[in-house]
Formats: structure tokens, C-alpha cells, sequence
């Protein structure tokens, strides 16, 4: 990696984060709601995003043997859940299909409303049905422009890369000039030299007659 190089990496990579940050946040994970056993089975459950709120919201599930440790993704998992406010109901089957960890069973859904939330877990499988349930409290939805932002932040993030490079070839270019002045020194025009100084050529003086 080039000297001029690591300058403008060091510069991509945060600014990456503030131009897409789910990018960087996503993995079928997120922050832990519930780790028990239910029945005979061994359930995980992550809610992204961190920190949890109102709008799109994907819930993950991970089922596994409690006997056995080993993932069950056979096994059908349904999601509830119920907004204590309102009383309204989301209800959806969580599937490894709409995982990217096929591991996982996940399930989306858009919270139409900020605050606590209670979730049911229903678990269908080998090792016969199991419940559980957990809650979580959803804060207010982002504001719309940070949907948006991507959008409107990538030309101004062209525009910081063009005025950084300038700033970084303005750097390189007093070394180049300092090299052409050495040798414009080193090598007068128009005659010969000694040292630093010029003389002009013998043919060139002035015939002194007798």
C-alpha cells in the first residue's frame, strides 16, 4: 500500500458508516431478547435494529435440541406479536428462507407504533411444540431523511474524495518543482559554465583588431 493510499482509506472507512450504517449492522443477529429452553428445545431470539424501534424490524430465531445442542431448522417457528397500547396484533411465520444464516429462522414485520411489544414464540418440530415469550420496547421511528441520506450523502462523498486527492497531489508537487529548479541551476542555457555562473562562448566575443 502506497504512502498516499492509506490516507484515503482512513477517510472511506468512516465515512462509510455514516453513509450506510445497517450495512454494518446486519447478520441475522442483533441484540439478545431471550436465551431459554422451552419444552425440549434450546431457543435464542435477536431483534434488529439496535436500538430497537418503531418501522421495519426483523426478528431472528435460532431453535436448537436442548439434549443436543444441535439446530433444529426443521422446525416451524411462528411469531406474535402484541402492542400493550393498542392491543394490535402482527403475527407471521419466522423461516431460515428469509435468512441469510439458514441457521436462523427469521421473520419481518413493520411496527406501526412505538412502544412495548409483547412477543410469542410458537415452536413446531421433531421434538414436539414448545412456547415462549419475551418483551421489548420499541422506540419512535428515525425520521424519513435518514432513509434518505445515502442518496443525498454519496455526491458530497465524490466531491470529498476529488478534494482529497487534490490535497494529496499538492503535497508531491513542491518536491517535482524543487527537482527542476535544481536543475535548471545545475544546467545554464546558452553556454558553458563553471561552478554556478555562465559565460558566453568564445566564438561569441567581440574580434579585437591590431
Amino acid at each position: 500500500m502506497t504512502y498516499g493510499a492509506r490516507p484515503i482509506i482512513g477517510f472511506l472507512v468512516p465515512l462509510s458508516f455514516v453513509l450506510c450504517p445497517s450495512s454494518f449492522a446486519r447478520a441475522d443477529g442483533g441484540a439478545v431478547r431471550l436465551c431459554e429452553r422451552a419444552g425440549d428445545y434450546q431457543l435464542a431470539v435477536f431483534t434488529t435494529p439496535t436500538p430497537f424501534r418503531a418501522g421495519p424490524v426483523d426478528i431472528s430465531v435460532l431453535v436448537q435440541g436442548a439434549a443436543t445442542g444441535e439446530c433444529v431448522t426443521q422446525a416451524r417457528v411462528t411469531l406474535r406479536l402484541t402492542a400493550r397500547g393498542s392491543g394490535q396484533v402482527l403475527e407471521g411465520p419466522a423461516t431460515s428462507g428469509a435468512a441469510s444464516n439458514k441457521l436462523f429462522h427469521e421473520a419481518a414485520f413493520e411496527l406501526p407504533e412505538a412502544g412495548w411489544w409483547d412477543v410469542e414464540v410458537a415452536v413446531d418440530g421433531p421434538h414436539g411444540p414448545a412456547r415462549a415469550r419475551f418483551s421489548v420496547e420499541a422506540g419512535e421511528a428515525p425520521p424519513r431523511w435518514l432513509d434518505l441520506w445515502p442518496w443525498f450523502g454519496w455526491p458530497a462523498f465524490a466531491v470529498a474524495l476529488f478534494g482529497l486527492h487534490r490535497v494529496l497531489a499538492g503535497r508531491r508537487r513542491p518536491t517535482i518543482q524543487g527537482e527542476a529548479r535544481d536543475r535548471r541551476i545545475r544546467e545554464p542555457r546558452g553556454g558553458s559554465a563553471v561552478g554556478n555562473c555562465s559565460y558566453p562562448p568564445v566564438a561569441e566575443l567581440p574580434l579585437q583588431r591590431p
